[in-house]
């Protein structure tokens, strides 16, 4: 079930996008960001980024040393070849923080707005999408690789992907671009049938994916942008789809999780969880994790057989991350910050942040 906060944020968001409203003034999403390595998770929530041992779930370090409370962190975290932590936050600054202290390396602060997707990192580039409608290239010391910043046609939420050639996002404006991620430059620009909320994803045989707050998926040709299947769902979507190779996963508000098949049409399957779906579903060899704003974490099989549930307190509104062999979810509300599962569902550990 949808909360109030969330229903709030998609009659703004209904409204902003059918009067072509300009959608940065909205609240966006005010739950975690979670990324991991081999030794620490990461989460932006609330005040500060937090790193934290994966093998015993005891805090490692925060960022700032002093919360402020009017620059929140809840972009994901991404992490560099180098080294660094790349976050952003509400006060309109990309941070690049040390992993092993959380001291800060630099701060790329020319954006004009909120960062709320995650920075998508390359082998040498670093490409961040921020609510003032740009795409940045910077280089790994945080300065601008391109002449300027490639400018879209309204607020960037979701974090954007690569096939190395081309960068590609979605918008809240109902577009889709490809921007050359060399020179900066658009390849093409699609407009499809819903604002963009999430992260689209890449598949095979030069496909896009991409899900609308219209409750569409919608598969593109990477080479032009032609729209080449459209399926639909219950309700809207939030965050981007996941693949397998043979299958596209998403999950809408009514709590329905689906899967279609990349070649050919309609379903191969769906089921109807417990609470809305949020997060992007996750993958994990023939497993497929799901968590629901009910609080539930599913774990079944790639034929959506084999459902084991289990419940954390709290509200689960991220997407779950896999850490090694642990599976990772954020909940907001609850007792816990983090909560720590292995791959049958059982939980290991679990941090509160203090």
């Amino acid at each position: 079930m949808k909360t109030k906060y969330l229903g709030l944020i998609g009659l703004l968001l209904g409204l902003a996008v059918v009067l072509g409203g300009c959608a940065t003034g909205l609240t966006a999403s005010s739950w975690p960001g979670v990324t991991a390595d081999a030794n620490n998770a990461y989460i932006a929530g609330g005040p500060y980024v937090y790193a934290v041992n994966l093998q015993t779930g005891v805090e490692v370090w925060r960022f700032p040393a002093k919360a402020a409370t009017t620059t929140p962190y809840y972009a994901t975290p991404a992490l560099t070849p180098d080294g660094q932590l790349i976050v952003g936050s509400f006060d309109h600054k990309l941070y690049s923080l040390n992993l092993q202290s959380g001291a800060q390396n630099w701060v790329f602060d020319q954006a004009k707005d909120r960062w709320i997707g995650g920075v998508l990192v390359t082998a040498d580039t670093i490409y961040a999408t921020n609510a003032d409608y740009n795409l940045y290239a910077l280089s790994f010391n945080g300065t601008l690789k391109w002449v300027a910043p490639f400018l879209a046609d309204q607020a960037i939420w979701g974090s954007p992907v690569t096939d190395g050639t081309n960068v590609y996002f979605g918008t809240l404006g109902r577009h889709v671009y490809a921007v050359n991620a060399q020179t900066g430059k658009q390849a093409w620009v699609q407009t499809v049938d819903g604002a963009i909320l999430g992260t689209p994803v890449l598949g095979p045989n030069n496909t896009l994916y991409v899900a609308t707050y219209s409750g569409v998926l919608v598969s593109l040709n990477t080479r032009n942008g032609e729209i080449l299947r459209q399926e639909t769902t219950s309700s809207w979507i939030w965050s981007g789809p996941a693949q397998d190779g043979t299958n596209i996963y998403v999950g809408d508000a009514n709590g329905m999780l689906y899967a279609f098949p990349m070649t050919g049409t309609g379903q191969a399957w769906s089921q109807q969880l417990s609470g809305a779906i949020i997060g992007t579903p996750l993958v994990v060899g023939t497993t497929i994790v799901v968590a629901t704003e009910s609080g539930n974490v599913y774990f079944m099989d790639n034929t959506g057989q084999n459902i084991q549930p289990f419940t954390v307190s709290g509200k689960i509104e991220t997407s779950p991350v896999a850490a090694g062999s642990l599976i990772l979810v954020a909940p907001t509300g609850g007792d816990n910050t983090l909560v720590a599962l292995d791959q049958n569902g059982v939980a290991k550990w679990s941090y509160k942040a203090k």
